[in-house]
Order: structure tokens, then sequence, then C-alpha cells
């Protein structure tokens, strides 16, 4: 009952092993392989353009340098037009001072004297008008572009709501473009330029002698902040074009380590137990990295431990199914093979003798009053007697032998490249033998051998069983005999 439990179970256990190996095989031979150029080139342009951190780490790069840059272009643009702005006003007011200076001369030599001063100043691109007003702000003279002529803006004097001495932004319509308006008192040269600020009372330091009314033109400053951001809008596109490469080499070179990881990862994955990752540094990557050669040289360990306990378990599997093999061919009293596993070898070295024309003998043996024994003394004496005779059996054999209990009191011996007359001396070896153990361990038990032989010559069939039957007849002629001797099988009749 052990022996069938155990049987069972390294059956059981060898299954599972098969199984395993089996998986393992299939799953090798089922990778596929590719060495297609063209795949291989697909694969790389899949992996250049799939998602992965490279990808998104350089369009993070990317998408932040252009916030970062549209947001401080924004900036710097309004800044700088707000620069150019507050220069050009203190620009207006310094040229409508220098003006009412140069006028205040000017003034009382008449309309003709403010005429000449004010063509030389319209000889400037960026004035539209030049106006002079006397101190009750009334239109002496002016001089205007052609194309700003009878202008409304023009045409008027100064008004209580007219600002003195700090430039306006105005934007008419009767103007193709925005410009910036200063009226400037005209002192006379008793009061120092310096000494006028925006609101100051003039009329009442009594020196006031007229007004200087400017237009100056925004045209060129627009141009100017114009061409400015184009520069930077430039500039800008230039840094883009240039980030998206840097940010690509920049991240690429960051993630080097990452993507030399997950290579070894895969190979690993693949079956490649060697594979590790040699990345130096000692930042997160490279102890991700530490950690995973570690892990791999733990698996790695278990691996050639696991595989050297399968293979002990299969050697034991093996071991173990010969044995219960050979059990399962052999008779448990006598230890000789039994019936089942004569009939095959019989079977086997019958075609062989056949195929290479060989010859091949075979032996019965029988126990004369062996019922008598069992009678007698026991069925225990009986088994004991057929341990001996076993024993005496095997012992006569030559390698190439094999002898079976054939049943009851009845054993088999096959024979091959042997004759009749080779097989008959093995018997009478064997029947003087077996004579001589039983006088000296059992004197009290008359047993012996009778022995039938056939062979080959004897045979009129390809049967091998008809070799079996013919011997058998011949061990019945010998054990009904007056005389117990070896008998030679002949053909029987039909």
């Amino acid at each position: 009952m052990a022996d069938a439990c155990a049987s069972s179970h390294l059956g059981h256990v060898q299954h599972r092993l098969t199984e395993h190996v089996t998986t393992e095989s299939m799953s090798e031979e089922t990778v596929p392989t590719n060495d297609c150029t063209l795949c291989q080139n697909l694969n790389w342009w899949q992996r250049f353009v799939r998602p992965g951190l490279q990808l998104k780490f350089t369009c993070l790069v990317v998408g932040l340098a252009l916030a970062v840059g549209v947001v401080v272009g924004s900036v710097t643009a309004d800044h700088a037009s707000l620069i150019v702005r507050r220069i050009q006003m203190d620009h207006c007011r310094q040229e409508a001072a220098l003006l009412a200076f140069k006028a205040s001369d000017e003034f009382s030599l008449g309309d003709k004297a403010l005429r000449a001063l004010a063509s030389r100043y319209m000889k400037s691109k960026s004035l539209l008008f030049v106006s002079f007003m006397d101190a009750q702000g009334r239109k002496v003279t002016t001089i205007e572009g052609e194309q700003h002529a009878h202008s409304h803006a023009v045409t008027e004097g100064v008004t209580p709501d007219t600002t003195i001495g700090q430039p306006v932004r105005m934007s008419l319509a009767e103007f193709d473009e925005d410009y910036l308006d200063v009226t400037f008192p005209i002192l006379s040269s008793t009061f120092d330029e310096g000494e006028f600020t925006p609101g100051t009372d003039v009329e009442s330091a009594n020196q006031l002698i007229g007004y200087v009314r400017i237009g100056y033109s925004l045209e060129q400053t627009l141009a100017e902040v114009k061409a400015a951001s184009e520069l930077l809008s430039g500039i800008a596109v230039l840094i883009v074009c240039l980030t998206v490469p840097l940010a690509y080499l920049l991240v690429l070179r960051l993630l080097r380590p990452l993507a030399a990881l997950t290579r070894s990862i895969s190979q690993f994955a693949d079956g490649d137990l060697d594979a590790r990752c040699h990345v130096g540094g000692g930042d997160e990557i490279g102890e991700l990295a530490v950690a995973y050669n570690e892990m791999a040289d733990r698996l790695q360990q278990k691996h050639l431990e696991i595989t050297e306990l399968n293979s002990y378990l299969e050697h034991r599997v093996q071991e173990r199914t010969r044995q219960l093999q050979e059990l399962a061919s052999r008779d448990p009293l006598t230890g000789l093979y039994n019936r089942r596993h004569f009939n095959e070898f019989l079977a086997q070295r019958f075609s062989e003798s056949k195929r290479y024309g060989s010859s091949l003998a075979c032996v019965m043996i029988d126990l004369d009053k062996f019922k008598v024994v069992n009678d007698t003394h026991g069925h225990q004496r009986g088994d004991e007697i057929l341990k001996l005779a076993a024993t005496t059996i095997e012992q006569e054999l030559r390698s190439s032998d094999i002898a079976a209990r054939y049943g009851g009191d009845e054993f088999v011996v096959l024979m091959p490249q042997a004759e009749n007359q080779q097989a008959r001396g093995f018997a009478d070896r064997l029947r003087e033998r077996f004579a001589e153990l039983i006088a000296i361990q059992y004197p009290d038990c008359s047993v012996g051998f009778s022995v039938g032989t056939a062979s080959l010559s004897d045979l009129s069939s390809d049967d091998p069983d008809e070799l079996v039957r013919l011997a058998d007849l011949s061990l019945y002629e010998a054990k009904h005999s007056t005389q117990k001797s070896v008998r030679q099988g002949a053909h029987p009749p039909a």
C-alpha cells in the first residue's frame, strides 16, 4: 500500500514537472523573432512617438518655455511701450519748451517772424502742426502739414480746459494716427525757462506774452514699438525652435539611465537572468538600479536552487519510476520476473531471433511432489522451497538469460543464442544443484525438478507462444516419465 501511495505521489510530481518543462518550452518557442529591417524601423518609430516619459517631459519643458516666454514677452512689451511713450512725452514737452523760449524773442517781431520760426521747426517729420497764440489764447498764426490743413484741433485756441505744459495724447477722426498735443506758455526773456513747471500761475507772474501749441506725431514711435515687438517675437520664436531639440536632448540625457534600467528589466523578464543595469550616480534612478540588481541576484540564485531541486526531483522520480516498474514486473515471493514481463521479453527476443536468424531456447521447470510438501510441512515450507528453487535458477543463468515464475510451482527460462543442447546442459546442472541444496537444507522433503526444453528449430510457425507450448509439452512428458530427466521438445502432432 505504501509503495502504491509513493508511486501515485511521484507520478503526480513527474506530471507537474513535465507540464512545467513543456510550458517553458512552448513559451520559448512562441517568442516572436523580428529580423526584418522594416519591422525594426516601425518598432523604433513606435517607441519614439509613443506617449512615454521622454515625450511627456519634452512637451512639458517646451510648454513651460512657451508659457514663460509669452508672459515675459507680454510684460516686456508693455513696459517697453510705456517707457517709450514716457520718453516721447518728455521729448515732446522739451521741444515745445524750446520753441516757446525761442519764440519769446520773435513774438514782438510779428506774425512773419513767428511763421518763419514755425516753418523751420516743421521741417521735422515728427511735428504735425505749430500754432502761436497771444496771451488771451487767440490764434496768431499756424503752420501745419497739408494732410492736416483746416483741422478743427488746429483752429482751436487756448480754452479753460486746455492743459498747459503737459503733453496730451489725442486721437481725432480727421487724423490718421494718434499724436501728442502740448500747449506751452511763451514767457518774456526775463523769466527763465527752467523756472516754469506744469501748474505754475503764469498770469500772476505778469510775464506771459503768448502760447505755442505743437502736434507731435506718434507714428514713428509706434513704428519703433512695432519693430521692437517683432524683434522680440522673432527672438521668442528662435528660442522656442532651439528649446524643442535642446529640451529633447536634455530629457533624453536625464531619462537615459531609466531607459537602460527598462531594457535590463525587459531582458530579465525575457529569460536573460544575467541582465544587470550599470547606472552610476547617487540619485533616485541610481538607487532604483542598485535595488533592481540586488533583486535580480536573489532571483537568479533562487532560480538556480529551483533548477537544481527540479533536476534532483526529476532524477528521484525517474529512479522511483524505474523501481516501481521493476517491482511491478517481479514476483513478490521469489523475486523472479512475473509472467507478464516474461511474455514481453519473449516477444522481443523472438522477433530479434527471427530477424537476425539467431537461435533461441525455452526451458520449462516444474517442482515434483510440491503439493506433498505443502500438505505435510505447511505452506510456509512450500514458500521456502519456491524461494530456494528461484535462487538456484538465478545462480545458473547467463547474463543474457531471463527467468520468471510462470505460475504456482512452475518456472520458465528464456535463453537467447542457445539451442536444445545448451538448454539441456543448463537443465541438467540445475537439477543436480537443486537436489544438492534440498538434501542439505531440507532433507525431509523429497522434491526435485522436472524440465522440458524447446528451441526455434522445433517450431513450425512464427508464434512466440508456440515455443513456450512446446517446452511445456516436453515438461509434461518429463514429469510423467518413469525416468525423471530432461525432455527435448519436438513438433507436436497436428
